[in-house]
C-alpha cells in the first residue's frame, strides 16, 4: 500500500471509530442529521458546483442542466437555511443575486472531492452500472 492508500486508510479508520458508538440510523443521532442537511442528489450537485466558487442562478442553472428551475429555487433554499451557502443580493436594476459557499459549507470540500475523485476513480465501473439499470 502507498503513502497515499494509507492515508487514505487512515482517515476511514478513524471515521469509523468515531462513529462506531453512534446510532447512525437513527434520526436523532448527528451523523444522520449532518448527512439530511445536504445528502439529496441535487443539494451535493449544487454544492459541488459553489466549490468551483461565487455563481449567479443562471450559471448554477446552466451546471445542472437537468434541475427544474423549482426544484432548484427549493435547493438554494434548503442550503442557505442549513447554513452551507450564502445569498447576496446586490443592489442593481435588474437586481444580481449571488450564491457561495458559508465557512460551514466549505468544509464540505475535502468531503465531496473525495466522492468526486472515487466516481472518476470508478467511472468504469459506475458506467456499467449504469447501463445495467437502464436495461430492462
Amino acid at each position: 500500500m502507498n503513502d497515499y492508500e494509507q492515508a487514505k486508510q487512515s482517515i476511514i479508520d478513524v471515521a469509523m471509530t468515531r462513529i462506531a458508538s453512534k446510532p447512525v440510523f437513527n434520526t436523532s443521532c448527528v451523523v444522520y442529521q449532518g448527512l439530511a442537511l445536504f445528502s439529496d442528489k441535487w443539494s451535493m450537485l449544487t454544492l459541488m458546483s459553489l466549490m468551483q466558487g461565487r455563481k449567479r442562478y443562471g450559471e448554477l442553472q446552466r451546471n445542472l442542466p437537468d434541475i427544474s428551475p423549482k426544484m432548484l429555487v427549493q435547493t438554494l433554499r434548503a442550503l442557505e437555511s442549513n447554513k452551507l451557502i450564502t445569498r447576496t443580493i446586490h443592489a442593481e436594476i435588474p437586481p444580481r443575486v449571488e450564491y457561495e459557499l458559508t465557512k460551514f459549507g466549505m468544509t464540505l470540500r475535502f468531503p465531496l472531492a473525495s466522492l468526486l475523485e472515487w466516481s472518476v476513480e470508478h467511472e468504469q465501473a459506475i458506467c456499467v452500472t449504469k447501463l445495467d439499470r437502464e436495461t430492462p
